[in-house]
């Protein structure tokens, strides 16, 4: 099943979030389904979503061309995001908690970064207009979803 939410239902559903939670969303690995909602308003765009049997996948095409796609569990949670595009996106944005570990990676490194934790798993590489990658909560993947499928 495919659809697109209307930027008028996302704000809206921003605005929902706001009064129910008393704060700004911001989608990130660990966070909730309004916050993937809340991205759309931001990067003013609609996200197109794919309903599986055990996730549901949120794609966003920024304005810079990224497309951004979240992976989230049947409850509610963001498991997983990959990108790819001719910029990064915003990293600490998708990232949330994880991103100072992201952060340090990219310290060591300069074109390309790989993280492994426990907690988080980052693969992250490209050149200008050709940028890729994807992280994930390895303890929060549902069950019998893989890596491979988290394209």
């Amino acid at each position: 099943m495919i659809k697109t939410f209307h930027p008028s239902f996302a704000r809206a559903a921003l605005a929902c979030t706001l009064v129910f939670a008393g704060g700004a969303a911001q989608a990130h690995l660990g966070g909730g389904l309004a916050s993937v909602q809340a991205d759309g308003v931001a990067w003013q765009a609609p996200a197109v979503f794919v309903s599986g049997a055990r996730f549901s996948v949120f794609t966003h095409t920024t304005a810079e061309g990224v497309k951004v796609r979240q992976f989230v569990s049947l409850e509610g949670l963001v498991f997983a995001v990959a990108w790819d595009g001719p910029v990064l996106p915003d990293m600490e944005r998708l990232l949330g908690g994880q991103f100072p570990l992201y952060q340090n990676a990219l310290q060591q490194r300069k074109r390309s970064v790989r993280v492994d934790t426990p907690s988080l798993s980052l693969e992250s590489g490209g050149m200008m207009r050709a940028f890729v990658g994807r992280a994930y909560l390895p303890d929060q993947l549902p069950a019998g979803v893989t890596a491979l499928e988290l394209q």
